[in-house]
């Protein structure tokens, strides 16, 4: 039995399991204030943290507030987008009203 429980030792040891766990423990022994979840806080520590459904909640919310943030955004964009356009057919119009009055020897020549 004793020979089953030191390969066992080698084997967390060789793989970091038992490096993991000491530091996991050491960090929950160095909090100022132990928190209430002693074993929430090591799985949180391992990486294994599972969220709370308030968590997630909040996280749903930010999405949302995120989305509708980027859908006031991409409504923005088109509006100024259509006003580039906008400006873009002014120019063209009140470009055509000089090129009409110029001579033809004033008129730019495009190759």
């Amino acid at each position: 039995m004793d020979s089953e429980r030191e390969k066992f030792r080698t084997y967390i040891e060789k793989t970091g399991v038992m490096s993991a766990l000491t530091d996991a423990l050491v960090q929950l022994y160095e909090e100022q204030e132990r928190p209430s979840d002693a074993l929430g806080h090591i799985k949180k520590t391992l990486g294994s943290f599972t969220p709370s459904i308030q968590h997630c909640h909040m996280l749903e919310e930010k999405v949302k507030e995120q989305e509708a943030i980027i859908e006031s955004q991409r409504t923005q964009i088109n509006d100024l987008m259509g006003e580039v356009t906008n400006l873009r057919d002014l120019l063209a119009h009140v470009e055509g009203r000089g090129e009409a009055t110029k001579t033809p020897s004033e008129t730019p020549r495009t190759s």
